[in-house]
């Protein structure tokens, strides 16, 4: 009987594995479809970075929009061998606590399922003059 109820037990847990398997892969793929809506070019918006400044804005926030879940950043081609690591700090919530690397000119999704209208802004963890671009 024990092994009746292992074996009932193991065939449980692979249909679970296969369940969740098929939900990750579902997510995934309409993330994907979203992402493509939210990084075309009338939702991007380039900055410049100064060397003597770890924000981005200065002063004040960029608030995120309804075409993106997420905040989405990538550096500019011309800074392809200069890796960052930047982090989203929010109005109300405080900074994010990992930092994400973002190199070259791939999107990077640094912060995930953002409520549109939220104030945030960007903290890097180095000085140094930098150029990008963000989709929120």
């Amino acid at each position: 009987m024990r092994t009746l109820t292992t074996r009932v037990k193991a065939i449980l847990g692979v249909f679970v594995l296969a369940a969740t398997a098929f939900v990750a892969v579902s997510v995934t793929q309409s993330g994907e479809a979203e992402a493509a809506g939210c990084l075309d070019s009338t939702n991007q918006h380039g900055f410049d970075l100064p060397s003597n400044s770890l924000r981005y804005p200065s002063s004040g926030y960029l608030r995120t929009t309804s075409r993106c879940q997420d905040i989405n950043l990538r550096g500019n081609p011309w800074y392809d061998q200069n890796v960052r690591a930047i982090k989203v700090c929010f109005r109300t919530a405080g900074c994010q606590d990992r930092w994400t690397n973002v190199a070259g000119s791939s999107w990077y999704e640094i912060a995930t399922n953002v409520k549109d209208g939220t104030d945030y802004y960007l903290r890097f963890y180095s000085y140094g003059k930098w150029s990008g671009g963000v989709a929120d």
